[in-house]
């Protein structure tokens, strides 16, 4: 017999999915191939509330104190901070992390 907890961890996960797949859309133009399906209807309806969670979470995070635009001195893609010669500038004495992020901030 199946639980609330089961039933509202199932959900979470289907919610999470549904944003993972819209993320993908929204990202690269990959879309899950659902025309041949008999439940296409429901693939469909469910992609788009895939689409409204990823819209929510977007403006969230756009209305946030805790997240922020990505920059050159984050280096994400490769997992170290750039260097001065990939961001095209001169070299400064006294540039640091945290004085970077914070003129970034301003």
């Amino acid at each position: 017999m199946t639980t609330l907890k089961q039933i509202a961890h199932l959900g979470f996960d289907l919610a999470l999915i549904s944003i993972i797949l819209a993320g993908l859309r929204r990202n690269t133009g990959w879309i899950l191939s659902y025309e041949q399906s008999d439940l296409k209807n429901y693939i469909k309806r469910y992609l788009d509330w895939g689409e409204f969670l990823y819209g929510r979470l977007i403006h969230v995070a756009e209305r946030s104190k805790y997240f922020r635009k990505e920059t050159p001195l984050d280096g994400f893609l490769d997992g170290v901070f750039k260097r001065v010669e990939e961001l095209g500038r001169e070299p400064r004495k006294s540039v640091n992390r945290e004085r970077a992020t914070s003129i970034e901030r301003r």
